[in-house]
């Protein structure tokens, strides 16, 4: 009997042997130091916090010794850049200490600039996959795609690339798709391009858990879409289940950066998507030796698909779309706000979401004159409320629209327009250089030249020379800046050197003002009001750029930061009764509400005796693109 016991056991060991993972050749570092909590709430106290990021650092070393047959785990805060050199492939899951921390600049509220902290040189060319939010993170400072759109990726992937090599081996990835609801930002971004998305969209499950369905769980990233593969050594491979357009990439490769944008670890992944994982750290390898060539160092440039967006917002369907949605917005939150009032009434005890609901106030329909005036700006003082006449402008100069390396929006090429060539066709660089030979034009060349290249020379000739040599390597790419690149990975090939832009004497930073722009969208200002009754009122006065929002409450099942003010007054003095609130719109289906425009938040207060208020205003911005990070400004008042 025992003897047929020990067989069984040793038949059960060589079959569990025999199923293995063939491992593959491959040395891999990885680099923990993130948790499976989410960044934004702060959910857990720092003892589980710790005690999760051990659990996480050893999931993936079990998972990656499972496939490679060489694997170092180092914590992130004792990694370096140089380690990578030793090893094919860094998994990196946690953030190092940047070679040069981020420091933003600020004039007041406003950001002046920003310069992103530095974890890379340059021309590091060793191959490297980012576990969520990292790609944004690590790469930020050398221009890699792999930019933060939005902290909002859950558990599903959907449109994948299945005919990309991660699909085909050396692992094989078995996929079954579930036909889920398409997520309504993606639905409500659509029209802007003239799509109309299905109601549902075949998914596939990568995580087990997600923040959808987990509170607390780690939120995965994904990265804007537009401009991804506008040069070749990037590839879009999959999107994923986001608040963001249906084409929000969840997972894709910049050179040798590999996004895997969902955040779960190795024991909260679906046995169908761990090949998958080990198959993209397979491929990544490939890339070792190569480097960034179109960097993308402006992470909100604008590409030409946003002159489509413009074109869409000035359309009466567009504001149509808008009333109705306010139209019908109003009449749902009165049915809520009036049995809020009435649960109250009764003595029921309400949640936040509900007490939001008590000081509701309809939202008021703009006119289309209105609703047009903030679309279209300064077009607004052609055209008017002409819908064909934006239709015709946009049509006639979309070939001539460009992006600005350190700013926001589209310019209008007048240059380009004049010779009636495109700015991505190669005729144009060949038409400025004719100008400044022949002398027909000197002065309209150079701009052109020096627009879309990133060369200084100081003859028409070196131009030609430049451009014969390397013609039919030439690309375009509108996220990289608007610029003809080489297609090299020689780092010292003519052409591809960003670092004239920081040599321009004539490249200007924006004007500091007090208007809101897209670099600093939402200015904040207060003041304390003495009020007819002798009591003193706290005024919060909070101006949107056009097209933002920041939030007031926030579902669980969203990745967003409400607005918070935090009121500390000095002895004597005390808050007469809850702050006002402004108008609202509720964001998505879970109840979440954002505030936009010119918005004001008034608190009484009541005492007396002298003293300091001291008030600090914390809120997140964001668009129909993506999140800005978290700030918060500070005032302090005597009373």
């Amino acid at each position: 009997m025992k003897k047929s016991i020990l067989l069984t056991l040793l038949l059960s060991i060589v079959l569990a042997t025999s199923a293995a993972v063939k491992q593959t050749k491959l040395r891999v570092l990885y680099v923990g130091g993130n948790s499976n909590f989410d960044i934004v709430s702060n959910i857990v106290d720092s003892l589980t916090n710790a005690q999760s990021v051990k659990e996480r650092m050893a999931s993936f070393e079990a998972f990656l010794k499972e496939y490679f047959t060489q694997v170092t785990v180092v914590n992130a805060k004792d990694y370096n850049y140089r380690m990578s050199y030793d090893y094919d492939v860094t998994v990196i899951d946690g953030e190092p200490q940047p070679l040069k921390p981020k420091e933003i600049i600020y004039e007041g509220q406003m950001v002046k600039k920003i310069v992103y902290a530095q974890y890379f040189p340059d021309d590091f060319d060793q191959p490297v996959l980012t576990i969520a939010e990292l790609g944004e993170t690590l790469g930020r400072r050398m221009g890699v795609k792999n930019d933060w759109y939005c902290l909002c990726l859950d558990q599903w992937a959907h449109s994948m690339c299945t005919s990309h090599p991660i699909f085909k081996g050396p692992y094989k990835v078995n996929i079954t798709l579930e036909e889920r609801p398409t997520p309504d930002g993606a639905k409500e971004y659509a029209p802007l391009l003239g799509q109309t998305l299905p109601e549902t969209t075949p998914m596939w499950r990568v995580n087990t858990k997600g923040y959808m369905t987990d509170r607390g769980f780690k939120i995965g990233m994904v990265s804007r879409p537009w401009g991804y593969e506008d040069s070749p050594e990037a590839e879009w491979i999959a999107g994923g289940n986001s608040s963001k357009s249906i084409d929000a990439m969840s997972l894709g490769r910049h050179a040798n950066f590999f996004h895997w944008g969902f955040a779960a670890a190795p024991m909260d992944m679906t046995e169908e998507a761990k090949p998958l994982l080990a198959n993209a750290i397979v491929y990544i390898s490939k890339f070792k030796g190569q480097h960034v060539i179109a960097r993308k160092l402006n992470e909100n440039i604008s590409t030409r698909i946003e002159a489509r967006e413009n074109a869409y917002r000035v359309t009466a369907d567009c504001y149509n779309s808008y009333a109705e949605s306010i139209r019908q917005f109003n009449e749902a939150s009165k049915h809520v706000s009036d049995s809020v009032k009435a649960a109250k009434a009764a003595g029921k005890k309400l949640g936040k979401m509900e007490e939001f609901y008590l000081q509701w106030q309809p939202q008021p329909i703009p006119s289309r004159e209105e609703f047009l005036r903030e679309m279209a700006g300064e077009l607004f003082d052609k055209f008017g409320t002409d819908e064909k006449a934006y239709a015709d402008y946009y049509a006639e100069n979309t070939p001539y629209f460009y992006g600005l390396s350190d700013g926001y929006g589209l310019k209008l090429d007048e240059d380009a327009k004049s010779l009636q060539i495109a700015n991505n066709d190669l005729r144009l660089i060949k038409k400025a250089i004719e100008l400044w030979q022949t002398g027909e034009d000197t002065a309209k060349g150079k701009r052109i030249l020096q627009r879309y290249t990133l060369l200084r020379y100081e003859t028409p000739e070196q131009y030609a020379a430049w451009l014969k040599k390397n013609e039919k390597k030439l690309f375009f790419t509108e996220s990289g800046g608007w610029l003809w690149l080489v297609d090299s990975q020689d780092a010292n090939v003519e052409g591809n050197d960003y670092s004239i832009l920081d040599k321009q004497e004539e490249r200007k930073k924006p004007e500091i003002s007090e208007k809101t722009d897209r670099m600093n969208p939402v200015i904040v200002s207060a003041l304390v009001d003495d009020l007819a009754d002798g009591s003193k009122e706290l005024v919060v006065r909070i101006k949107i750029h056009p097209g933002f929002h920041i939030y007031g409450f926030v579902a669980e099942q969203d990745p967003y930061i409400a607005s918070t003010f935090d009121i500390e007054l000095p002895a004597g003095w005390e808050k007469d009764g809850d702050m006002e609130l402004p108008t609202f719109r509720t964001d998505g289906d879970y109840g979440t509400t954002i505030y936009e425009g010119d918005v004001l938040f008034r608190q009484r207060i009541k005492g007396s005796g002298h003293g300091k208020l001291k008030l600090t205003v914390g809120y997140q911005t964001c668009d129909e693109h993506a999140c800005l990070p978290p700030r918060s400004v500070e005032f302090a008042f005597d009373l």
